[in-house]
């Protein structure tokens, strides 16, 4: 396991999954969770902000970020989360990440 800080916004990965999230690791406020399904391409499976952090655009943040990883990394994007479907649909800047065929 490993986790790295990034400003407000923390990186955590274990095994097969891998979350950018607030505050504490083992139980977060918020969280973005994705998988490497190969060396080309991540799934986004889930985005989950507490009640507490809701309307204050944490859930654009986290994807934010993890577009910025993607584009780091010269990954593609397969958005299986409803958030992360919606972002790719308001941001056209990022459709570059997106996956084909997915």
């Amino acid at each position: 396991m490993t986790t790295e800080q990034s400003g407000q916004i923390l990186f955590k990965t274990t095994g097969e999954s891998s979350i950018f999230f607030i505050g504490n690791a083992e139980s977060p406020d918020a969280y973005l969770s994705f998988r490497h399904k190969d060396n080309n391409t991540i799934v986004a499976e889930h985005t989950v902000v507490s009640e507490a952090l809701r309307g204050k655009g944490i859930a654009g943040k986290l994807t934010q970020k993890l577009m910025e990883y993607a584009r780091e990394n010269s990954l593609k994007i397969i958005p299986l989360c409803s958030y992360v479907v919606g972002f790719f649909e308001k941001h056209n800047e990022f459709k570059d990440l997106l996956a084909q065929n997915h």
